[in-house]
């Protein structure tokens, strides 16, 4: 019975915090610790700040050449997967349709990344830049500089791959390809005048 006692009293005291066990009185190289106590621990840790999501930022959270596993966690299921054949069977491409984020990804069926975005005019992101949909032309040419060509219903800047479509002075939808693309539409593009 007394080494049920021991035992019990061994254990309740490995429960006990260290400073009950502690000696009350210092010694001659010690000093007092004062215990802390409930109100001590009362002080409020900072919050951390909480980023507001970025949303879209083409050229930064979204861009060509990113692979497609990427593209796809971050906007989610798509609304409609196409697939159009090219020229040849190393052409064939697949669009992905977002149409609540207003985007189009293309891709050759071959390659895992992202070979061409299609930034419809329902697009609320922006581009890395600060560009958005709907606004002026001048706010176009204030970022990137002049175009190298441009008319009423397109400006473009084949050597970053971008081809801004044009209403009335205000950019309506936009289309970026990855350097050399050889998704037929981005021939298209650069063969248009």
């Amino acid at each position: 019975m007394n080494i049920l006692k021991f035992a019990v009293s061994f254990i309740f005291c490995l429960m006990l915090p260290a400073e009950v066990l502690a000696d009350t009185k210092p010694t001659d190289n010690q000093t007092a610790k004062p215990i802390a106590t409930a109100a001590d621990k009362t002080a409020v840790p900072a919050k951390a700040e909480k980023k507001k999501p970025e949303g879209l930022v083409i050229g930064k959270n979204l861009k060509v050449g990113m692979p497609l596993e990427e593209a796809i966690k971050l906007l989610g299921i798509p609304r409609s997967i196409k697939v159009k054949r090219g020229t040849e069977s190393t052409l064939d491409s697949i669009s992905i349709e977002y149409a609540n984020h207003g985007i189009v990804i293309h891709f050759l069926s071959d390659k895992k990344k992202i070979e061409a975005l299609e930034v419809l005019p329902q697009f609320v992101g922006r581009f890395a830049e600060g560009v958005k949909m709907g606004a002026k032309v001048a706010a176009m040419i204030d970022k990137y500089g002049v175009p190298q060509s441009m008319n009423a219903s397109l400006a473009k800047y084949p050597e970053r791959g971008m081809y801004f479509s044009l209403k009335e002075n205000v950019l309506v939808a936009a289309h970026v390809f990855a350097k050399n693309s050889k998704i037929l539409s981005h021939q298209l593009y650069k063969n248009r005048r």
